[in-house]
């Protein structure tokens, strides 16, 4: 029921002559965020911010210049994507707001079950030294144990 005012408030809202031009430029970032999840692949997706559009001009957030180069190796097949409405695409590196619109605590640490890190354990003394042999031991080292499992 609440849902329902929040959206007959904002459908008011946005006829009124002062916040039309608000909700035009919310509507087309949110169409151009639709289309862009579309074409582009989830994990890179989830990595992508859509910033400001104005002018033709879409400006998109990435969290590392790897995503970055990527998104700017298929931005002539995403400007045919968006069409006549955006003419040029911006793809800006900014890993500080990146991080906080993930929300992840800085003391994460993942979590494994105990058999998964028993498992784990016994893999390591089976092994032989190994780069394989060190990420799992960096594993077992920076991941919590699940005490509930």
């Amino acid at each position: 029921m609440a849902t329902s005012k929040v959206s007959y408030f904002l459908d008011i809202l946005s006829k009124t002559p002062a916040h039309q031009n608000l909700f035009v430029s919310a509507n087309q970032i949110i169409q151009i965020q639709r289309i862009l999840q579309k074409t582009i692949s989830p994990q890179l997706a989830k990595r992508c911010l859509i910033g400001k559009f104005s002018e033709g001009i879409l400006v998109i957030y990435v969290d590392s210049s790897a995503i970055a180069a990527k998104l700017k190796h298929i931005t002539p097949s995403l400007l045919k994507k968006f069409g006549s409405q955006v003419n040029t695409i911006q793809v800006i590196v900014n890993n500080q707001g990146y991080k906080n619109a993930i929300n992840l605590p800085n003391n994460y640490k993942p979590q494994l079950s105990q058999k998964a890190a028993q498992n784990l354990s016994e893999l390591v003394l089976v092994i032989p030294m190994s780069p394989l042999r060190t990420a799992v031991e960096s594993l077992l080292h920076n991941c919590k144990p699940d005490e509930l499992c």
